[in-house]
């Protein structure tokens, strides 16, 4: 007979709140509080699902087995059942991947969001005589890592970088960084190893005035052109000194719901480009992008 202790134990780690999922003090809160349980207990549902892939797995190879030996057996009633079995195994298979790749996307933008929450609110515009040395001057004070890596390989930093595509062309960026993956420069910075292991690269691009549609994606354009040669995850900055002088409202919409696919031999790497303007002393970003490594 199962008990009530018999299913605490089992439960574990994902015993689910013993209190009315409907009752809530404030909606805001409480939809942060919901997504820190989920993110609380993102060790053990991944754990279980790659239990769950195991399984599948598995049972698809046990299946396969089955099918060979009555292929062999000359049984077409019983192939044509296992091979239907098979098939639903790879639909299962697929799901539970997609379903895993979300949750991982899911933790990564709750992640991404609790940082802008927690983090200082009113970032000021340091001093520097160009507006590349002030915002390398903020991403040098904002990110630890980023730091160490500069102070301890400046080299690593180019200033008015001619940088060519796969295409051939030739590209100017007004500051850029560009470290292969596996390089003891990653290593030595204490980063993730999903980073460590594909590289960094950083762009900083700058505009007079906020940048035009036309300008955002040709800057785009170029950023896959450059990657699919190098190979390596970019991050993309338009920066800017416009003032007041605010985002057409396509480039705002374009920039915050939209996304770019930069691929090469290795992959696909997803970005964005992101916009930051001084205005007042402070800096505002459009859209806002968080990190606990580098920016």
């Amino acid at each position: 007979m199962i008990t009530d202790d018999i299913i605490e134990t089992l439960s574990g780690p994902l015993k689910l709140p013993e209190v009315d999922p409907r009752a809530m003090e404030n909606p805001i809160t409480a939809l942060f509080d919901l997504s820190e349980q989920i993110s609380e207990k993102s060790f053990h549902i991944r754990r279980n699902v790659w239990y769950s892939l195991l399984f599948v797995v598995l049972w698809m190879g046990l299946t396969l087995i089955i099918v060979l030996d009555n292929i062999v057996n000359r049984n077409p009633v019983a192939v044509i059942i296992f091979i239907m079995i098979l098939a639903s195994g790879f639909f299962t298979l697929r799901v539970i991947f997609f379903n895993y790749r979300f949750f991982d996307y899911f933790t990564m933008r709750y992640h991404a969001i609790r940082l802008v929450r927690e983090g200082n609110p009113n970032l000021y515009v340091p001093k520097g005589d160009t507006p590349v040395e002030r915002f390398l001057n903020h991403l040098t004070s904002n990110f630890p890592p980023f730091s160490q890596l500069l102070n301890s390989h400046p080299e690593s930093l180019q200033f008015s970088a001619i940088l060519r595509g796969l295409s051939g062309g030739a590209y100017q960026f007004d500051a850029y960084i560009g470290i292969p993956g596996g390089s003891p420069i990653l290593k030595s910075t204490n980063l993730p190893k999903a980073m460590v292991k594909q590289g960094y690269a950083l762009f900083i691009k700058i505009f007079d005035i906020p940048p035009t549609m036309g300008q955002i994606t040709g800057l785009e354009q170029t950023i896959k052109d450059i990657t699919a040669q190098t190979c390596l995850p970019p991050r993309v900055i338009a920066l800017t000194d416009g003032g007041k002088v605010e985002l057409p409202e396509d480039v705002y919409k374009h920039l915050t719901e939209k996304g770019s696919i930069a691929s090469c031999k290795k992959g696909n790497y997803p970005f964005n480009v992101q916009v930051v303007k001084g205005v007042e002393d402070a800096y505002d970003f459009v859209p806002l992008i968080s990190s606990e490594g580098l920016p």
